[in-house]
């Protein structure tokens, strides 16, 4: 039968799952703002192909 790890272990582990998380929320965070930027970008776009010349 297998043993837990110990006290400290269990601590670095745990440690180790919120810097995790917290680099992982970052990342996420990042990524919704240059999606967020990107679809802006593309709108704008879209805009300006579909407004008629004038000359």
């Amino acid at each position: 039968m297998e043993t837990l790890p110990d006290e400290q272990t269990m601590l670095e582990i745990l440690e180790l799952a919120k810097d995790f998380e917290h680099s992982t929320r970052e990342l996420s965070e990042q990524s919704m703002a240059i999606a967020i930027a990107y679809e802006k970008q593309v709108r704008e776009s879209q805009e300006t192909q579909s407004k008629p010349a004038t000359i």
